[in-house]
């Protein structure tokens, strides 16, 4: 289907996954009222969908699996460095999967949204929890996660200018680029 200059990275789960959170999250952030019912199921529908995108991340395709792009220490620094290095030469380390900074906005995006999930579920226990203080929690969520929603966006069009990239395209048809040797970072 694709060139022999392309790889499969993002299988059609976590492509599914990414878009469909996309659409709830506007419809929950932006447009469904608070507290509402529309807004509870919407709600639901990302907590399964996290469920399934968290057991994907631990039995799934390679570049889907978190051991594959878990943002080590190491991984963090060799990153940074071999960043400053192309950059001073200028080019940008290119990753098929995620890069280690890449992979820790993930980790920010799932938990700013397993946080949103949980305490908007344990908001409708007031018997057992403060409802209060989980509105509170889930509104502190749902402002982290808007805020690391776009800083998100904004990372991934300035990396996509600076790897010549296809992330963005990679995200819909699930295909990247294969690099030259010179631009391999994620060496394993």
């Amino acid at each position: 289907m694709g060139s022999r200059n392309e790889i499969a990275v993002w299988d059609p789960l976590i492509r599914g996954f990414h878009w469909a959170t996309v659409l709830l999250c506007l419809l929950n952030l932006f447009i469904l009222e608070e507290g509402e019912r529309n807004h509870r199921y919407v709600g639901y529908a990302l907590a399964g969908l996290l469920l399934l995108r968290i057991l994907w991340g631990l039995v799934g395709a390679d570049y889907a699996r978190f051991a594959q792009w878990f943002p080590t220490p190491a991984r963090i620094t060799r990153y940074l460095q071999a960043t400053l290095q192309a950059t001073l030469q200028g080019k940008h380390p290119y990753y098929l999967g995620h890069n280690p900074l890449g992979a820790l906005m993930v980790l920010l995006l799932l938990g700013c949204l397993v946080g949103t999930a949980v305490t908007g579920i344990m908001t409708g226990y007031e018997q057992l929890f403060n409802e209060e203080l989980m509105e509170e929690l889930h509104e502190f969520f749902a402002k982290a996660l808007q805020i690391a929603i776009f800083i998100h966006g904004l990372a991934v069009i300035v990396l996509d200018r600076l790897t010549r990239g296809d992330l963005i395209r990679a995200m819909i048809t699930g295909r990247k680029r294969v690099p030259t040797e010179t631009e391999i970072a994620d060496k394993r």
